[in-house]
């Protein structure tokens, strides 16, 4: 049985830990591809990979890593993928949405991260969104079986 396969962009701003009053962009796209329907259902996390931007940082690299899909059990969709800086360092970007049924477009739209070193050292938090409005339609043409 066939898996599934989704486009995101999220798009905010990041802020280092050493010039916190300095606000940067940021933004990633992914291709998210889950595994055959059952082995998804039995461990609801889909492969990522794509590019991120964050001048100052990362400009376009490509990133790899996963998010967790099991929203019904957890309420949360959480985000964790590596790139490689433009100073050919490993990052490891970490974030998560808090799903509410009580906020849902706002708790569906809003990720708060971190990008942390590879060793887990914080360099910078990061608060991107999904715009729902420019991005929505994009997003659910962007669904597709996959094998």
């Amino acid at each position: 049985m066939s898996g599934f396969e989704f486009r995101e962009t999220m798009a905010g701003s990041y802020h280092r830990v050493d010039e916190p009053h300095v606000e940067r962009p940021l933004s990633f796209t992914i291709r998210a591809r889950s595994a055959p329907l059952l082995r998804f259902l039995r461990r609801p996390e889909v492969e990522i990979e794509g590019a991120i931007d964050a001048p100052g940082l990362a400009g376009h690299r490509y990133l790899r890593g996963t998010l967790g899909m099991d929203l019904l059990r957890t309420g949360t969709l959480p985000y964790a993928f590596h790139f490689q800086g433009d100073d050919d360092k490993p990052y490891v970007f970490e974030g998560q949405k808090d799903v509410s049924l009580k906020e849902l477009l706002e708790s569906m739209t809003v990720l708060p991260g971190a990008i942390k070193t590879e060793e887990g050292a914080l360099i910078a938090r990061a608060l991107l969104r999904f715009d729902a409005r420019s991005d929505l339609v994009k997003f659910l043409r962007s669904f597709r079986l996959s094998r």
